[in-house]
C-alpha cells in the first residue's frame, strides 16, 4: 500500500517521500481512508506510531479538493487543531508545514505566553489551518479576531492530556462556536473512561482505531533506577551527570518549584542548566530549548506539561528526578530519548516516596526495572528491601496482623459489647 493508493495527491505523497516514509504505518493506513470520507475518528496510539500524519494528510487533501471545487484563490479557515501545550502546537505546525511543502496552504499557530498581535495579524491575512491551545483560542474568539464559522473539521490532539489538565469545559465552549462542524478527530495515547465519555458527547458513530503494542516502551531504551535518600537526591543527580560525563541531559520533575531548585543546585555544582515549566514565558522556554539543542547548556530541567511535544534529536540521557503520578507519563518522559532508531538511557532516582510508585510503573510496563547501588549513596537496609520488594515478615509482624496491632485492638473490639446510645433522656432504639 502506498500513499497514492490511499487517495492522496502526488504533492502530499512526494512530501512523505522527502521525509523518508516508504509506506504508511498501520494507523495511517487504517485512518486515512475513513477520514477522506469525512467520518469521525477516535485514534488510540502511542507516540511514534505516525498518528500526526494519519490525521494531517487527509486534512490537507480535503483543503486541496475544496480549492479545486471552488476554482478560486479564496483562503478560508476550515481546519482547527487543538493541542494541550504551546510546545506541541509548534511541533504540529512544523510537521504540517513539511507535509504541505508542495501545496499552497497557509497555516497559523496560536498559543498563550506570546504576543497576541503577530498572531492576530497572521489570522487577518487568511489561513486554511489553525493549530491552537485552548486558552489563546478562546481569547481570540471572544475578541472576534478569528472566524471559526466555516470550520468543518476539528482535531483534539493528545486529548487525554487535555482532560487531565482540566480543559474539558473549554473544549465544550469552543464547540459551541463551530456551527457547521462535519468531522471530529480525537487522538489519545490511552482509552480511559474520560476519553470514552468525551467521544460519546462530541462524536457521531466514530471509527475507533486502537494500535496496541506489546512493548509500551521502545526496546532501545535502557532503564535503570537508583534508590537514594531524599536528602542526598540533588547530590546524586550532580554526581551522576559529572562522573558519567553526560553531555546533554533532560531531567524531569513534578513541580515548577522543584525545577527551579534543581537548576539552582546544578549551577552551584558547576553544571550549566535551565528550566522550562508553565510559569516561563514562551520566549524563555524557546531560548532554553534552543540552548540545550545547541549544547550551550548541559542540563534541561522540565515539568511534564512543559515537555509535551519536546523533540530533541540525538538525546541520549533522560533522568527522572522524581517519578510522575501516572505510569503513562513515565512512558512519555523516557520516550524523549532513543528516537529515530537510536539508543538511549532512562534513569530514575528513587527516594522513600518513589519506591512504591516504581512498582506501579513496572506493573504498567509488565517489566522489572533494575535497581542499582551507587557508591557513596547507599540507603538503609529496609528502604533497599522496599525498593527491591524483598521485605520478609518477622514473627512480630505476623502477630500484629492477627491481633490488629501491637496492643491487640482487634481482640479488644471483638470482646467489646454493644451499648445502646443515649441522647438526652431517651435511649435511641428503645421502645416506648
Amino acid at each position: 500500500m502506498t500513499f497514492r493508493q490511499l487517495g492522496l495527491c502526488p504533492e502530499i505523497a512526494k512530501a512523505c517521500e522527502d521525509k523518508g516514509y516508504k509506506a504508511p504505518t498501520k494507523i495511517q493506513e487504517d485512518s486515512i481512508v475513513h477520514l477522506l470520507r469525512k467520518r469521525d475518528l477516535l485514534a488510540i496510539a502511542q507516540t511514534g506510531t505516525g498518528k500526526t500524519a494519519a490525521f494531517v494528510l487527509p486534512l490537507l487533501q480535503d483543503i486541496e479538493n475544496q480549492r479545486k471545487e471552488q476554482d478560486n484563490d479564496n483562503v478560508i479557515l476550515t481546519k482547527l487543531i487543538i493541542a494541550p501545550t504551546r510546545e506541541l502546537v509548534l511541533q504540529l505546525e512544523k510537521s504540517i508545514e513539511s507535509y504541505a511543502k508542495y501545496l499552497d496552504i497557509k497555516i497559523c499557530s496560536v498559543y498563550g505566553g506570546a504576543n497576541i498581535k503577530p498572531q492576530i495579524k497572521k489570522l487577518e491575512s487568511r489561513v486554511h489551518i489553525v493549530i491552537a491551545t485552548t486558552g489563546r483560542l478562546m481569547d481570540l474568539i471572544r475578541k472576534e479576531k478569528i472566524n471559526v464559522t466555516k470550520v468543518d473539521a476539528l482535531v483534539l490532539d493528545e486529548a487525554d492530556s487535555m482532560l487531565d489538565m482540566g480543559f474539558v469545559a473549554d473544549i465544550q465552549d469552543i464547540l459551541k462556536s463551530l456551527t457547521i462542524l462535519q468531522q471530529t478527530i480525537l487522538c489519545s495515547a490511552t482509552l480511559g473512561p474520560n476519553i470514552k465519555k468525551l467521544s460519546g458527547q462530541i462524536m457521531i458513530n466514530p471509527k475507533v482505531i486502537e494500535i496496541k503494542s506489546n512493548d509500551r516502551v521502545n526496546d532501545r531504551i535502557e532503564q535503570v533506577a537508583y534508590p537514594v535518600t531524599l536528602v542526598k537526591k540533588l547530590e546524586m543527580l550532580s554526581f551522576l551527570i559529572g562522573t558519567k560525563n553526560m553531555k546533554q541531559v533532560l531531567v524531569f520533575c513534578k513541580t515548577k518549584a522543584s525545577a527551579e531548585e534543581i537548576v539552582k543546585n546544578l549551577k552551584l555544582d558547576g553544571l550549566k542548566a535551565a528550566s522550562i515549566h508553565g510559569d516561563k514565558t514562551h520566549g524563555a522556554r524557546t531560548k532554553a530549548i534552543t540552548q540545550f539543542k545547541e549544547n550551550q547548556i548541559r542540563v534541561l530541567v522540565a515539568t511534564d506539561v512543559a515537555a509535551r511535544g519536546l523533540d530533541i534529536t540525538d538525546l541520549f540521557y533522560v533522568i527522572n528526578f522524581d517519578l510522575p503520578f501516572m505510569p503513562i507519563d513515565y512512558v512519555h518522559r523516557i520516550g524523549r530519548t532513543a528516537r529515530a532508531g537510536k539508543n538511549g538511557i532512562a534513569i530514575s532516582l528513587l527516594d522513600e516516596y518513589d519506591v512504591a510508585t516504581i512498582r506501579e510503573v513496572e506493573k504498567y510496563l509488565n517489566q522489572k526495572i533494575p535497581k542499582l547501588d551507587l557508591d557513596g549513596f547507599e540507603v538503609g537496609t529496609r528502604m533497599k528491601m522496599i525498593a527491591t520488594k524483598t521485605i520478609v515478615e518477622t514473627k512480630d509482624d505476623i502477630k500484629r496482623k492477627k491481633t490488629g496491632g501491637a496492643f491487640g485492638n482487634k481482640k479488644k473490639n471483638k470482646d467489646k459489647k454493644t451499648v445502646a446510645k443515649q441522647r438526652g433522656k431517651r435511649i435511641i432504639g428503645q421502645n416506648r
